[in-house]
This record gives C-alpha cells, sequence and structure tokens, in this order.
C-alpha cells in the first residue's frame, strides 16, 4: 500500500493499492455509509438531431459516492465499490444516481469515514509496511543474454546484463559449446551471490526466468554448486519469461510476484498461530477461549495474549454492532493484547471462522 496522505483525525487517506493483497485488505476496510473518491470513467449519452440520445461516450472524470455495496473479485484483480454520486463535475452527471468504481492496483483513491478506528488505520499501516519491506530479486535468463533486477513495491532495477555468443549443438564443437555455457552461468551466478550477500541480504525471493529449458539447466547447475554458492536455492522460484533481456523483468512484475509472496506469507504466519491452537487445545492448557462469554471474560481478566479475528467479521454493516467490536478489541490492545486479523480466505481463517470468527490466546488460564 502506498499512502499519498493520511489524515485520519479529519476522516480521509487518500492510497494507491500495490498489490491484489492490498485491495482486499481495502474490501474489509471500506463500508457501506462511508465516502470514496477516485477517477473513474462514465459513460455520458446526449441527444442527437432527432432528439433521441445516442450511445454515448465513455468520459473520464473524478467522483465521490457515498458507499452501497463493495465487492472483491479475486480472479480479476479488482475492487467494486458501488454507491450513489455525491459529488462529481455538474454539467456531466445527475447527483443522486448509482455509478460502480472498479479499483485495480495502481488506482487511487481517497476513503472517507465518520470516524476511523484504530484496528482499521494498524490494518492499512500494516500493509504500507509489508509492501515497502518486500524485496525480489530476478533474473531473466536465455541461451545468450542474461539480467540481473531488483524490485520493490515502489521501484525496479537493473543490477547486471551477460551477453554471450554461445553456439548452437554440434558435434566437434560440442566441448567448447558446454564450456562457454558453463563460463556464461559461472558470471550470471556470481552476480545473484554478490546481490544476495552485498546490496539485498533481506531479498524475500529469487525468481528465474526465462524461455524454454535454459532457465531448468541453469537451476540445475546453481543445485550442482550448492556446496560452494552463498545464492539461497530455497527461496528461488521459477517462472516463464518471453527472453533473457530486460524486457523479461517487466514481464515478471506484471504477475505480481511481490503480492503473491506477501499473500504466502500471511498464510504461513496464520498456520503458525492454528498450530500453536491445536497444540494447546490437544494438551488441555485451558489457555485457549472461544465464544462470547469465554472471550469476553479472559479480557476482563487481562489474560488474552493474542485475538485471532477472521477479517468477514471486521465488515459489519450494524454500527452499533461495529462499536461493540471495537470497544472489544481496544480492551485487547489496552491491556498488552496482540490483534491477528486472518483471512477468511486461507486455511487457517477458515478454521477459526467455524469457532465463530474469534479465538483467544491466553496467558494464563481462567478457569
Amino acid at each position: 500500500m502506498n499512502i499519498k496522505s493520511r489524515k485520519y483525525a479529519n476522516g480521509a487517506v487518500s492510497l494507491v493499492p500495490e498489490t491484489v493483497n492490498d485491495l482486499y485488505v481495502l474490501y474489509n476496510i471500506i463500508l457501506p455509509n462511508d465516502q470514496v473518491k477516485a477517477r473513474t470513467f462514465r459513460r455520458i449519452r446526449l441527444g442527437n438531431k432527432e432528439g433521441r440520445a445516442d450511445k454515448g461516450d465513455r468520459v473520464s472524470m473524478i467522483l465521490t459516492l457515498a458507499v452501497e455495496d463493495v465487492s472483491f473479485h479475486e480472479f480479476a484483480n479488482r475492487l467494486r465499490i458501488k454507491g450513489k454520486i455525491l459529488a462529481g463535475p455538474e454539467d456531466l452527471i445527475s447527483f443522486g444516481t448509482y455509478h460502480t468504481f472498479n479499483i485495480e492496483v495502481g488506482s487511487l483513491l481517497t476513503i472517507m469515514k465518520e470516524t476511523w478506528s484504530k484496528v482499521d488505520v494498524n490494518r492499512i499501516e500494516e500493509a504500507v509496511k509489508k509492501t515497502a519491506s518486500a524485496k525480489v530479486l530476478i533474473v531473466a535468463i536465455d541461451d545468450s543474454e542474461a539480467t540481473l533486477a531488483a524490485i520493490s513495491a515502489f521501484s525496479s532495477s537493473i543490477i547486471a546484463t551477460f551477453k554471450e555468443r554461445i553456439p548452437k549443438k554440434s558435434g566437434s564443437k560440442e566441448k567448447t559449446r558446454i564450456e562457454m555455457i558453463n563460463k556464461f552461468y559461472a558470471k550470471t551466478a556470481f552476480a545473484i551471490e554478490e546481490a544476495f550477500t552485498t546490496q539485498f541480504p533481506d531479498a524475500t525471493a529469487l525468481v528465474l526466468a526465462g524461455p524454454g529449458f535454459t532457465k531448468d539447466n541453469f537451476y540445475r547447475y546453481l543445485k550442482n554448486k550448492k556446496n560452494i554458492t552463498k545464492i539461497p536455492l530455497e527461496k528461488i522460484i521459477i517462472e516463464t519469461a518471453s527472453c533473457g533481456g530486460p524486457s523479461a523483468i517487466s514481464e515478471i512484475i506484471s504477475k505480481n510476484i511481490l503480492g503473491k509472496l506477501i499473500e504466502e506469507e500471511q498464510a504461513s504466519l496464520e498456520a503458525v498461530y492454528l498450530e500453536d491452537i491445536m497444540s494447546r487445545l490437544g494438551r488441555n492448557t485451558r489457555t485457549v477461549a472461544y465464544g462470547k462469554e469465554m472471550i469476553d471474560q479472559a479480557i476482563q481478566f487481562g489474560a488474552v495474549e493474542t485475538l485471532l479475528i477472521v477479517d468477514n467479521q471486521l465488515r459489519l454493516r450494524d454500527k452499533e454492532k461495529r462499536k461493540q467490536l471495537d470497544s472489544l478489541l481496544k480492551a485487547v490492545q489496552s491491556s498488552g493484547g496482540k490483534i491477528v486479523i486472518m483471512s477468511e480466505k486461507h486455511q487457517s481463517g477458515k478454521q477459526v471462522d467455524k469457532f465463530g470468527g474469534k479465538i483467544a490466546l491466553l496467558r494464563f488460564p481462567i478457569g
């Protein structure tokens, strides 16, 4: 998430979702009666000479909607926000009519609420931290060229490029050809190792991409050198790209690698919490609370170490129930407890949902 303007106290924040995961965060934060401002297209129909309306043209404009419905289209990588128009160009639109925003990665929008809960603010700021800290190395390689690049949420840069004229297969020159391939691979591997050890030691992954079998052959080369190289092979992800040149880097970036890695990291973290829950229940430690009555009691005793809550619990439309939930979460935080929001899309979140959508891990037994 890229925050352009933070005015939580005044009820507004302007931001740009950088990953599909960011869109999902917004899906859980934007609620009916909120207002959203964004650039959009709207078809404007004008009368023709006979006085009949034509098909109209799609005109770019900035609108503000009073939100009525929000839906997340995971497979289309899109967030749809429907509502009545509150503000826009008066000569082109009718106030009070309906419009739908299609928010995608890279869209700028402003979200306005009567009040921002601490949970919503924390979730946005956590998304900012995740995308800002995520870094990935990419090496695109084919039979004669290799390009090494580093990408983060807000930038990408080419670190090194290599070109080698490797002869095609030939009986008499096969030995020379193999030697040249190994030399080419050694240069590329050295550059990757330098990037990992000096410039980007905190890189989340190395994406190895290219056409045909070259990327697979290079991966086997790295595996054969695993005892003498400092490249973390466990971080390698293999992808397909059209070439080994700089254009392949753009191809890989367009596949939203960063977003996928962030989501996988979140799913892995949630799985650890679920494992802890099952372990405590299996050992009958009496340090797991679920159900409204048990959780309320644990909060009163200041026993909640971590409260796990599925994100669908945050999409409450009823204002009174939302206030009650906010009070519960504030009480957990006031006693030093941690709040972990789990995704209903992940298996761990689905398991917690079966317990009523909330589970508390306790510092000590309460009953």
